[in-house]
């Protein structure tokens, strides 16, 4: 519990952890069993909802003429927490304590019930805690925040100092029935394509909306609709992503037919306003390619794009068949009456594989009822790429091939000395390999520096190793006797010795500062591969 007050010293805060991972991972399997033998090894989990309640004990030595109304806020922890804590350890600034933005997450809370009086008797004050566990339990790797714990600090309205503490009961206290306990509602699911044999990758959209015939713009709204409300007549929504982030050089789709699917997350049915009583009924989503160029900064149920001062129409209200989409259904997906909140996917492989042959087809996908879109009904609701929460929010997940380096035989070719001398039998070589774009990162890095391009390394105009690539190079080889017939040479025959390479690496990249004030000798090993590199380039 928090608060400033002068006669306890100060401000005190709460550190509390809840095992979520533990009792989420024993309960879907419980509840639902193990994952099916083909998909994934353990359930993904999405969260629907999440509270937790701790409950206040009144101190009825505090005086409501000084209590400051406001509310208990928990914060996550950026690091585990430790049970030694004290108002000096282990924070980042000391005897500071616990600062925002540094020791916790401040931009990700849970609120509790707002107090504006110190309460006579004890009750049970209660946050939503959904967007956290969200936050904990994503199968987003750049989003997933550790389950390290939580703070509680009390925020006034006032946003002045706390006149008196808010203090709960603990785990400790000896009714089991007044213990602090955080609920979690979630859904298990398995992904549409496993991906155990490739390498999963989640891609951002670059744009999406709906249109409806209100004719206004709606790309920077939280969620995205389809179907019809029956006031508001249909809506569609279209999504895109920008095919130019997926390098179609140096990456390949895991399987032709199943590998991009559009994820998106529906919240619900809405009806519209004002309310006319419409039906709400199962609706048949369908996707469908766009052949248009649009924006989601001027695309209303009229217009697609703008250029200038020149509006680029649809060819018909709410987009022409044939002309402003493809009348094939890509994939389809069904919403049945009264469908909670879940994943739903589209399988795009088809039509992303047309984006990656001829890249400026890629205008993305329209989603539309293809059941009853003219039949009154309730709207169905989607996060966009503007949700506040950001594991919710839209995206594509493709299965590639996984990125390997590999040994790859040459062909078999004779193999020859300084001196003249042959082997006696055709001799198979081999040399590594990247594949699927493994071994590569930070790519266009060396053209933003003005630096050469090697082979394998860049270096600077100091003769400074200045590597943004990674290299595929040999880590293992195996010792191979080959006999050498020196015929009409100075030399007896003999047996010659070459490395076939048994398994390769990712070589390590090294980055260096791009400012420099003086010059660095160069070093041995530097120098050769310099020489190396120019020689190469040079053939």
């Amino acid at each position: 519990s928090s608060g400033i007050n002068a006669e306890y010293g100060g401000e005190k805060v709460l550190l509390v952890k809840f095992d979520l991972e533990k009792a989420v991972k024993e309960g879907v399997i419980e509840q639902f069993g193990e994952p099916p033998a083909d998909g994934q090894e353990e359930w993904d989990i999405a969260v629907t909802d999440s509270r937790i309640n701790l409950r206040m004990t009144p101190d009825p030595s505090d005086d409501d003429n000084t209590w400051e109304p406001g509310q208990a806020v928990m914060y996550p922890l950026k690091k585990p927490l430790d049970d030694a804590s004290s108002w000096e350890y282990p924070w980042i600034e000391g005897d500071k304590g616990p600062i925002a933005g540094i020791d916790y997450v401040s931009t990700v809370n849970a609120k509790f019930n707002k107090l504006h009086r110190n309460p006579d008797t004890g009750r049970w004050l209660q946050a939503v805690t959904t967007t956290i566990a969200r936050y904990i339990f994503t199968e987003l790797d750049d989003i997933r925040m550790a389950n390290n714990g939580f703070l509680l600090r009390y925020v006034t309205e006032s946003g002045n100092p706390a006149t008196s503490f808010v203090t709960f009961d603990s785990p400790a206290f000896p009714d089991p029935e007044f213990k602090p306990f955080m609920d979690i509602c979630y859904i298990p699911f398995t992904r549409p394509v496993p991906c155990t044999e490739g390498q999963l990758v989640y891609y951002d959209l670059s744009a999406d909306t709906y249109i409806a015939k209100d004719g206004q713009v709606h790309g920077s709204e939280e969620h995205l609709f389809i179907g019809n409300s029956g006031w508001d007549g249909p809506a569609r929504s279209l999504v895109d992503f920008d095919i130019f982030t997926f390098n179609t050089e140096l990456t390949a789709l895991h399987n032709d037919a199943e590998s991009v699917y559009l994820r998106l997350w529906y919240e619900g049915a809405e009806m519209a306003k004002p309310y006319n009583d419409p039906r709400q009924m199962e609706r048949i989503l369908a996707a469908h390619k766009v052949l248009k160029t649009w924006s989601d900064s001027h695309a209303t149920s009229k217009v697609a794009s703008v250029s200038g001062n020149q509006k680029n129409r649809w060819d018909a209200e709410m987009m022409e068949e044939l002309t402003d989409y493809d009348p094939e259904v890509i994939a389809s997906d069904t919403i049945s009456e009264g469908e909670d909140e879940h994943n739903i996917y589209f399988n795009l492989t088809s039509v992303f594989k047309d984006w990656m042959n001829d890249r400026t087809s890629a205008h993305g996908v329209v989603i539309k009822d293809s059941q009853h879109e003219s039949v009154p009904g309730y709207f169905l609701k989607f996060a966009s790429l503007n949700n506040p929460d950001p594991t919710v929010r839209p995206y594509l997940m493709v299965c590639q091939k996984k990125p390997i380096c590999e040994p790859e035989d040459q062909d078999p070719m004779p193999v020859y000395d300084a001196d003249g001398c042959v082997s006696t039998t055709n001799v198979t070589l081999n040399y590594c390999i990247a594949k699927n774009g493994a071994c590569s990162g930070m790519e266009d890095s060396a053209t933003n520096y003005d630096y050469m391009t090697g082979v394998s390394a860049l270096w600077d105009e100091f003769h400074v190793l200045r590597t943004f690539c990674k290299c595929c190079t040999d880590a293992a080889a195996e010792r191979i006797r080959v006999p050498m017939n020196c015929e009409g040479q100075d030399k007896s025959d003999y047996d010659n010795y070459v490395n076939y390479i048994t398994s390769c690496e990712c070589q390590k990249c090294e980055e260096v500062s791009s400012k420099r004030k003086k010059r660095a000798v160069p070093s041995k090993t530097r120098l050769l591969l310099r020489s190396a590199l120019k020689s190469m380039l040079r053939k």
